[in-house]
């Protein structure tokens, strides 16, 4: 039972209630964006909360930031935003954009349970799912808790790494949305913007355009077949998509004109660039 969990877990991300024709947006892709997306939107600085990893860019893709992102209203179908609310010192701002931009979607992060366990520097909130409402508590710094926080209980050969290991859904929030995010701030009173001086201070990452692995496991190569044939799917259904067709200014939402290699808008005065072919409203 224990080993089928890991496997359940592996294949999540292939497991998604989406139809074939729909338009998935994949909100902080980073270094291994979910197989059925088929727009991505990151950030180019922030490496370390990926682990160091590249960032992924193998389909249409945007440099942007998630609070303000630039899409017209409804232009997806569903959006995912896995591993990125946890870091939203602003949680509230977040979660309405992802209502405008899409219709329903998925939203992942370690729950409270890890973060007491195994609190991140880079995380700012702590967030639970029950009965179809996430429940979120803002940290007041890295370590909300200095007595479990300090413990290390999640690292080494303890039980209870072990039992994460064995049962990795029980340790994090898996919360399925449609047309609203039904959620409560405990705590609103608190503020979490002690993360953008972290957020600041971070390194600009690389991209890579290939999931070509170096550790060679019958794991490793069915989730490749896998990939392969999402990526299949994904060039038949975005044979006519146009990008641009869906990007607007992420500060009015007015359009844009294309003109000289940049992304111009006329309402606020403001011009976006390209970098490697990638528009960038960082």
């Amino acid at each position: 039972m224990l080993k089928l969990n890991r496997i359940r877990w592996a294949l999540r991300k292939f497991n998604l209630p989406i139809d074939k024709n729909s338009l998935v947006l994949d909100v902080g892709s980073g270094a291994t964006p979910y197989p059925r997306a088929d727009v991505l939107l990151d950030r180019l600085t922030g490496a370390e909360h990926r682990c160091g990893e590249p960032m992924m860019i193998d389909r249409p893709a945007v440099f942007g930031n998630a609070s303000k992102m630039p899409f017209r209203d409804k232009a997806f179908d569903f959006v995912i935003a896995s591993h990125v609310l946890e870091h939203m010192s602003k949680p509230e701002e977040f979660i309405k954009e992802l209502q405008r931009v899409a219709k329903a979607g998925y939203i992942e992060t370690p729950n409270a349970i890890f973060e007491r366990f195994y609190p991140y520097d880079i995380h700012c909130l702590e967030i639970l799912d029950k009965d179809g409402v996430l429940y979120i508590h803002k940290k007041k710094g890295p370590v909300e808790d200095s007595f479990l926080g300090t413990k290390k209980m999640l690292e080494g050969k303890t039980k209870w790494a072990k039992y994460m290991y064995d049962s990795p859904h029980m340790f994090h929030t898996r919360y399925y949305w449609n047309d609203e995010i039904k959620y409560k701030i405990s705590n609103p009173e608190v503020s979490s913007d002690w993360i953008e001086q972290i957020n600041i201070q971070s390194k600009e990452g690389d991209i890579k355009k290939s999931h070509i692995s170096t550790i060679l496991s019958w794991r490793t190569l069915g989730l490749e077949i896998l990939k392969k044939y999402y990526n299949i799917s994904r060039s038949k259904r975005l044979k006519e998509f146009n990008l641009l067709s869906i990007l607007v200014c992420p500060e009015c939402h007015g359009n844009l004109t294309d003109e000289n290699q940049r992304l111009d808008c006329k309402q606020c005065d403001i011009s976006f660039s390209h970098i490697n072919g990638i528009p960038n409203f960082s």
